[in-house]
């Protein structure tokens, strides 16, 4: 539960100290930063699918052979907390980059850049969205099972802006590894998603027809008592 917000100081005090030291040199912390920035927003990405996959994973069985629930679980958790320390540093590292004109603004508050939008906003949007989900695991005795089950369900669309935030806004979305990289994880993502509304949509399929059958007979001995009283009273229809 202290990962997240423990790796988000270190990177924080880290970035601080690597920015110190170069101003003291005399270095610009450029293309450091602007390297650190695309790294930790592709890390972030993965971190983010890794997430909504182990996820679904928890409720598809498909992920079993890593090593049962227990594992699965504990992989979800890990690649939220990680992914908190990989957005302080995208983030922050995108806010120190001279070369990039966003600055504190730019990358917390939305229509304040004009740098690639509206990708970036939409990241902006993602980055606040992730962390009032991620930060649902720490409260969700306080919350509700409810409440933290209904904050899960935004993964989905989190993970779709994440992914459009990438490829509108990241440098290397033309590359080949970059395409392969996004259309793979796309797949497996879109796979385990249909498998995971299957098995939602299979149990109320399987009430249905058990309501149909269980008033089949129902219907039949209405209709038969009633043709029943009918042949009754005229003297068998006759």
């Amino acid at each position: 539960m202290l990962l997240g917000p423990l790796g988000v100081l270190v990177v924080a005090l880290g970035l601080a100290a690597l920015l110190a030291l170069l101003g003291l040199m005399g270095l610009s912390p450029s293309p450091l930063t602007w390297y650190l920035a695309r790294a930790s927003g592709l890390t972030l990405y993965l971190l983010l699918w890794l997430s909504l996959v182990s996820g679904l994973g928890l409720t598809t069985r498909l992920l079993d052979l890593l090593g049962g629930r227990r594992v699965v679980w504990d992989l979800h958790r890990l690649a939220t907390e990680l992914a908190y320390s990989f957005l302080a540093l995208h983030v922050l590292s995108l806010a120190a980059d001279p070369s990039v004109p966003l600055g504190a603004t730019g990358v917390l508050l939305v229509s304040q850049t004009s740098v690639r939008q509206p990708w970036t906003d939409i990241g902006i949007v993602t980055a606040y969205g992730f962390t009032v989900v991620a930060a649902s695991f720490s409260l969700r005795r306080l919350i509700g099972n409810r409440i933290w089950r209904a904050l899960h369900y935004a993964t989905f669309p989190l993970w779709v802006t994440a992914l459009l935030h990438g490829l509108g806004a990241g440098t290397d979305t033309g590359r080949p590894w970059a395409i392969l990289l996004y259309v793979t994880t796309a797949a497996v993502a879109a796979l385990m998603t249909a498998s995971r509304l299957a098995r939602s949509i299979r149990p109320w399929q399987q009430w249905s027809e058990q309501s149909k059958a269980a008033s089949g007979p129902v219907v039949a001995d209405v209709c038969v008592s009633g043709v029943g009283r009918r042949d009754a009273s005229t003297g068998g229809g006759r």
